[in-house]
């Protein structure tokens, strides 16, 4: 899995200019990391997006966003906030239509939150090494 920015999939970010980049399509296929903001767009609340800044629906800003469509994404409660999270998932380059019907380009399919936990963190491991070097 790759950790990846929301630079590999766009040039001139919040330019009129703003474009995918040739990496978006060389990454489709591949299961990524990207760190963002998760927004609801206006247009329809089930289209559930990553976006580049917090606190800026893609629908409605003065300038591009940089986003990725999440089809099938169900965030929880505390996920919309101003905190940004990080998804892992399959990216996918390419026009499609998600299963809630709205057409897309560029996608994190099968999203999920990246825990960003280390081996052995949860299982004690971590703590065993610690109380082994005092």
């Amino acid at each position: 899995m790759q950790t990846i920015s929301f630079r590999d999939l766009f040039d001139h970010i919040g330019t009129a200019r703003m474009t995918f980049s040739k990496r978006a399509e060389a990454l489709s296929g591949q299961e990524v990391e990207l760190r963002g903001y998760l927004v609801a767009m206006h247009s329809d609340e089930r289209q559930i997006t990553l976006a580049s800044e917090a606190g800026v629906c893609p629908d409605c800003a003065e300038k591009p966003v940089a986003y990725v469509h999440l089809p099938g994404f169900s965030p929880g409660a505390g996920l919309f906030s101003p905190q940004a999270v990080r998804l892992k998932g399959r990216l996918s380059y390419g026009f499609a239509v998600a299963p809630e019907g709205y057409a897309t380009f560029l996608r994190l399919e099968s999203a999920s939150v990246a825990t960003g936990l280390k081996p052995g963190l949860l299982s004690g491991e971590a703590r065993l090494k610690i109380s082994s070097t005092r």
